[in-house]
């Protein structure tokens, strides 16, 4: 791998004004994101360097301030592009997150500026500052989701140019039912959320049942809720021209989807559908987001870093069937 310029040791003097600039920190107050950009250390990555490998060990993660970058991996056909990012944007959180190997390999495709944050030096201020460690959470969900994002972008190109078939306006098929306090406080139970207050913010939620291969919401559809799956398994895919549809994830007990519809305004990068048999999941607005935001800092962290965790694996996932995709499809460069 090509190495870079080595860090400066001393915090950058503009990394508060550039983070401040960023939407992935707009939820940032000015005293959290002083204390954040105060262990930044700046980069400067020529074009065709490479920041990590993919299977590379490393913790760190980092923001574009300049420049860009693309996230790629080597095949027997070539290299394969699972991401492209920009100025604002975050990348090495899943490995932050989840503490495995790169997923990819990034490297700069223009002359960049990235700021490098240290994970021992983030991990020893988070555990200290607990709103902080609320906020940096935040900011993880919504770089992860607006990467999920762009994988289903991609790969809808592999196969065709063509727009996705449409089944805006298809009605979701479900119906509230009542689930009942102890069946939603062990679901909780079990995804590790063992706070008080997430547990009583649990017997709030409404339920809602669907029938075998019924929609929860389709493509195109404007989003206002995120979903947790109960029981039931819960299918995610798009419909392609000539292909049909094409199965990007199948979803377990305890799994969160549509995740996107808190983050920003952009509608539905995919169809949700019962998987086989009927499902029942859990909706969760963005009132109930503000409640959980304004709980106790250890219990919004528990809900945020459970939420981290799975968009971690789903976009591992992701990547491994871009890659396989492109492969096929005779992609490469």
């Amino acid at each position: 791998m090509a190495r870079l310029n080595p860090p400066s040791q001393a915090p950058t003097p503009t990394a508060y004004a550039d983070l401040r600039m960023f939407r992935i920190f707009q939820h940032f107050s000015d005293t959290l994101l002083r204390r954040l950009a105060a262990i930044a250390q700046e980069l400067a990555v020529p074009q065709g360097k490479s920041l990590f490998t993919e299977g590379d060990g490393g913790e760190d993660f980092f923001v574009i301030i300049g420049g860009s970058v693309e996230g790629g991996r080597v095949t027997p056909v070539g290299r394969q592009l699972v991401v492209r990012l920009r100025v604002g944007q975050m990348f090495g959180d899943e490995s932050y997150l989840d503490a495995k190997p790169r997923p990819m390999t990034i490297t700069a495709t223009q002359d960049s500026v990235v700021l490098r944050f240290d994970s021992y030096q983030v991990r020893a201020l988070v555990e200290r500052d607990l709103e902080l460690n609320v906020a940096l959470l935040r900011a993880f969900w919504h770089s992860l989701a607006t990467k999920i994002r762009q994988a289903n972008q991609f790969m809808a190109e592999v196969f065709t140019k063509r727009d996705t078939i449409s089944y805006a306006g298809c009605p979701a098929e479900g119906e509230d039912v009542d689930l009942g306090p102890g069946k939603k406080l062990e679901l909780f139970k079990e995804r590790g959320l063992s706070a008080a207050e997430l547990r009583l913010l649990a017997m709030t939620l409404t339920a809602r049942r669907y029938p075998p291969d019924a929609f929860v919401f389709v493509e195109g559809d404007k989003g206002d809720c995120l979903y947790i799956v109960v029981d039931g398994r819960v299918r995610i895919s798009r419909r392609l021209p000539e292909l049909g549809e094409e199965t990007l994830a199948v979803l377990d007990r305890g799994e969160v989807f549509g995740e996107m519809a808190l983050v920003d305004d952009q509608p539905r990068s995919a169809d949700a559908r019962a998987h086989l048999d009927a499902c029942t999941v859990l909706t969760l607005t963005q009132a109930d987001l503000e409640d959980i935001l304004s709980l106790p800092p250890t219990a919004a962290a528990q809900f945020l870093r459970l939420l981290d965790c799975i968009l971690c694996r789903r976009l591992r996932n992701m990547v491994d069937l871009l890659v396989s995709w492109r492969m096929m499809a005779g992609f490469g460069s």
